[in-house]
């Protein structure tokens, strides 16, 4: 089991990166600020989210991720012109992942504007800006014939970086529909200059693609289901697409509302992954608690017991 903890972080610190740096979510679809910085005040009110992921239960040195974000629209003014005219939003997140010897700790905060198209529909842009902090601890790498010293990666030593990170996105947004674009690591920082002279590229920040869609069908006054998906690409890792859907049921006997009491379940398929289930509800119209389990279908299926993720949240309309 530990030499395949060594291979993911070798495959994460290498000289090129050739898998994903970013956190993984499966709660996006309850936060999806964390994927676009132009959500930030999509929903006008304000939204503050905590949550905590363990991915890959039972693996030695598997990711973990803690989070803690809040946004919100800026200047929303009275309702009625907030429909028809444009307006700023607002926010950020801070974060840390740890994936063995890799520690990713950061800032970002955001910005966004919203420009009506129609009555119902908003084109946002936005920017994540902040820093992010990379450290790789060489001592708890430790190989079986005892080469440390010897190999391209561990060789270099721990190291501990600061870099200022930045990313954009794009969102266009209705009560029925939403889809959005954006870029991570904008910049590409290098992480560290590689000190052996066989290796001529330093590591970096790779860039980070995610493009998502979804829309919601009213079944009647209660039930809305949400078809969506989420697109993920860095290169040269291939391409990984988020298939889900998920039901909300509210507590109401008028128009159905974000605010209303609800419950909702999900079911979401990231391929070359995993199967993914969602339950969550919202009380006293503004409290709220989610949980994820991420059922692995790749090969390390035969290591771990699954992923869990918790979230919890408020809203202030």
């Amino acid at each position: 089991m530990k030499n395949y903890i060594l291979i993911f972080c070798f495959m994460l610190v290498g000289s090129v990166a050739v898998a994903q740096q970013k956190a993984l979510y499966s709660q996006y679809m309850t936060n999806y600020f964390l994927l676009n910085p132009a959500v930030a005040g999509a929903e006008k009110d304000l939204n503050v989210k905590a949550g905590y992921r363990n991915q890959w239960t039972g693996f030695e040195g598997a990711p973990k991720t803690y989070y803690l974000s809040a946004e919100m629209a800026l200047d929303r003014g009275p309702s009625r012109s907030r429909r028809l005219r444009a307006y700023h939003g607002g926010g950020g997140y801070v974060y840390s992942d740890q994936v063995g010897p890799i520690t990713q700790t950061g800032l970002q905060l955001s910005y966004a504007y919203h420009v009506p198209i129609n009555r119902s529909m908003y084109l946002s842009s936005g920017i994540f800006a902040g820093v992010q902090q990379y450290r790789f601890d060489e001592n708890k790498i430790h190989l079986a014939d005892g080469t440390n010293d010897e190999d391209p990666v561990t060789q270099q030593g721990s190291y501990n970086a600061f870099l200022p990170d930045l990313s954009v996105g794009s969102y266009l947004h209705s009560e029925e529909f939403f889809v959005g674009a954006s870029l991570f690591q904008v910049l590409g920082n290098k992480i560290n200059k590689n000190r052996n002279k066989d290796i001529d590229d330093p590591a970096r920040l790779s860039r980070h693609l995610f493009v998502s869609g979804g829309y919601n069908v009213d079944v009647n006054r209660n039930i809305t289901v949400t078809p969506s998906v989420l697109i993920k690409y860095v290169s040269p890792a291939p391409i990984q697409a988020d298939f889900n859907v998920r039901g909300e049921y509210h507590f109401t006997n008028r128009r159905k509302n974000a605010n209303d009491d609800m419950v909702w379940a999900g079911l979401s398929y990231r391929t070359q992954d995993a199967i993914v289930g969602l339950v969550g509800v919202q009380f006293k119209e503004q409290y709220r608690l989610s949980y994820t389990y991420d059922i692995t279908v790749s090969p390390m299926r035969h290591y771990s017991a699954g992923s869990h993720e918790i979230v919890l949240g408020f809203r202030i309309p």
